[in-house]
């Protein structure tokens, strides 16, 4: 799987055919509706540009505290509306490998429902196990199909044993449950990894944050990738920038639910057969 993976990310997708290229996608997938229930992307970006985007990320964290935006959890914050914010934050969220799996499991009218980024501080302590929205907010049991959300972690810097590398129980997702505590202790495995790689998981896939016992934050960026019938869980106006969307690429546009339908347009297209 690691050379799949290696292969799928490499310039030209490695100048391989176009079956090979849809067998490693269809590996993939199968690995995160199927299998373990994520996996890990190498080298989405580069590490200077995943430096550079920790470090914008608590310049805004320290504005917006102040202003009082800032989410505060304890030791833990979260900050929102960060495609409008910066480049490297919209070119994320669109990355062509990646998308290529989200549309490949959820398909071509996935929107971004959420992109935010989290920061454990020293000493911050685990979230709690848990399954992503939507399926937080369902009642269990929960379908299995149609797959209702991707969550994609980036790791703004490498995550270690130390500073609070998330685990993930695999094979959860097929299980279609509420985490149970004893369950997940028993089979959860922590998920290191480089700066600039980014774990795509499923949202019925048990996991939970570790304990950051480093001595700097640790930040992660958190996208939620759904179908478009979800509800977002984000408002994708919160803090909006005209600027920032005006040229934006379509596909960025579409993600965020900026042009789902022109204003003259009173409901989605059916399609009915006949």
């Amino acid at each position: 799987m690691i050379q799949q993976l290696q292969n799928f990310l490499a310039p030209s997708f490695n100048s391989s055919s176009k079956d090979t290229v849809s067998t490693e996608i269809a590996a993939m997938t199968d690995e995160i509706t199927d299998g373990q229930g994520y996996v890990m992307l190498p080298d989405l970006i580069t590490t200077k540009e995943a430096a550079a985007a920790r470090q914008l990320v608590l310049e805004l964290a320290n504005q917006e505290r102040k202003e009082d935006k800032l989410i505060v959890q304890e030791k833990k914050e979260r900050l929102y509306g960060l495609i409008y914010k910066a480049d490297i934050f919209a070119k994320m969220a669109q990355n062509e490998s990646l998308l290529t799996i989200v549309d490949a499991i959820i398909g071509e009218d996935a929107i971004l429902g959420g992109f935010s980024a989290h920061i454990l501080h020293p000493g911050a302590k685990s979230m709690g196990i848990h399954v992503d929205y939507p399926y937080w907010a369902m009642p269990a049991p929960f379908p299995k199909y149609p797959v209702l959300e991707l969550q994609v972690i980036w790791l703004m810097e490498d995550f270690t044993a130390n500073n609070g590398a998330p685990f993930f129980a695999a094979g959860t997702q097929n299980w279609a449950s509420q985490p149970n505590k004893w369950q997940f202790k028993a089979i959860a495995k922590r998920m290191t990894g480089k700066a600039g790689s980014a774990i795509i998981s499923h949202g019925l896939c048990w996991h939970d944050t570790s304990d950051n016992n480093s001595d700097r934050p640790r930040v992660s960026l958190l996208g939620n990738y759904t179908p478009q019938y979800i509800h977002p869980l984000e408002n994708n106006l919160f803090d909006y920038q005209p600027e920032a969307i005006e040229n934006a690429p379509p596909r960025l546009k579409k993600l965020l639910r900026h042009n789902l339908m022109p204003k003259s347009q009173p409901i989605h297209g059916m399609n009915f057969l006949k």
